[in-house]
C-alpha cells in the first residue's frame, strides 16, 4: 500500500483498521481521498479478510472533504475523487464496518453511515450542514432514504441538524450506541461475532446482500453527482455559501 501521514492501516489476521488521523479534524482533501481509494483496492484483494473498520484518532470522526475544494474550478476532481470512494465501498467483498466515537460532519457523516455497519458512542453526532453552505449531501441524498425512508431522509438534508447518536438508533441509521467506557470492549465483541465466521461465507453473503438491496445506489449517486455539478454549482447561491464559509460570515442568499 502507498503511504499517506494522514491515513493508517493497521491489520490482524482477519480484521484492517483504516484510522483517519488529520489534525484537527480530518478534513480530507483529494490526495487524502485517492489514497483511501488506493487502500480500499488492495484489501479488497485479500482471500482470507473478513472485516474492514475504520476509525479516527481525532477529536472528531471526521468533519468531511475541505470546503476550499468545493470551488468551481476544483469541484470535479474532488468530488470524483470522493464518490470512488463510494463506488468501491459498494464493490468491496468483506463488510465495512464505521467506529464513530464523536462528531462527524457533512462528508464525514456520509462516509460513517454508508459503511455496513455503525457502532457509536454516546458522545457521538451526525450532521449533514451542507443546505447552510448552499449546498446538499449528495451521497446521503441517496443513502438516506434507503435507510429510514424518504420523508424524515429529506428533513435531514434540508434542515441540517444535527442528530445525536441516540437520534441516529432511533431511526436505524445505525447498528449501536455504547457508553463511552464500554465502546472498546463492546465494539470489539460485535467484531469477533462476524469474524468468527467463515470468510468465503461471509462475502458470498455481503455479494447477495448487495445484489439484492444496493443494485441502484450507483445510478442514483451518479444522478445526483451530475445535478450538483451541472446545476447546483451554476447557482449563486452556492457559490456564495462556499465564499460566506470560507470568509467565516453568514451568508447572504440571493434566491438564484
Amino acid at each position: 500500500m502507498s503511504f499517506n501521514k494522514h491515513i493508517s492501516v493497521k491489520q490482524e489476521e482477519f480484521v484492517a483498521k483504516i484510522t483517519l488521523s488529520k489534525p484537527p479534524l480530518n478534513v480530507l482533501d483529494t490526495e487524502d481521498l485517492i489514497h483511501l481509494q488506493e487502500t480500499l483496492k488492495d484489501l479488497n484483494k485479500q482471500e482470507n479478510l473478513k472485516l474492514i473498520v475504520i476509525d479516527s484518532n481525532q477529536k472528531v470522526f471526521s468533519a468531511g472533504v475541505n470546503v476550499s475544494d468545493h470551488s468551481k474550478n476544483k469541484i470535479l476532481g474532488m468530488l470524483g475523487a470522493f464518490h470512488e470512494v463510494f463506488y468501491l465501498m459498494l464493490d468491496l467483498n468483506v463488510p465495512i464496518m464505521s467506529l464513530v466515537k464523536s462528531d462527524s460532519f457533512g462528508g464525514g457523516s456520509e462516509l460513517a453511515l454508508f459503511c455496513d455497519l455503525v457502532v457509536a458512542s454516546e458522545k457521538a453526532s451526525f450532521s449533514h450542514p451542507e443546505i447552510k453552505l448552499g449546498c446538499y449531501p449528495p451521497v446521503s441524498l441517496v443513502n438516506l432514504p434507503n435507510l429510514i425512508g424518504d420523508k424524515k431522509a429529506l428533513e435531514i438534508i434540508l434542515t441540517g441538524n444535527k442528530l445525536s447518536a441516540k437520534e441516529a438508533l432511533d431511526l436505524n441509521l445505525i447498528n449501536y450506541v455504547f457508553k463511552e467506557e464500554e465502546f472498546d470492549q463492546k465494539s470489539q465483541e460485535l467484531i469477533n461475532s462476524i469474524i468468527s465466521n467463515s470468510a468465503s461465507v461471509i462475502k458470498t453473503t455481503l455479494k447477495a446482500f448487495k445484489k439484492v438491496n444496493y443494485s441502484e445506489i450507483k445510478e442514483k449517486l451518479s444522478i445526483s453527482e451530475k445535478i450538483y455539478i451541472e446545476e447546483l454549482m451554476n447557482l449563486e447561491d452556492a457559490e456564495e455559501g462556499i465564499k460566506s464559509f470560507l470568509e467565516k460570515r453568514s451568508p447572504v442568499w440571493k434566491n438564484r
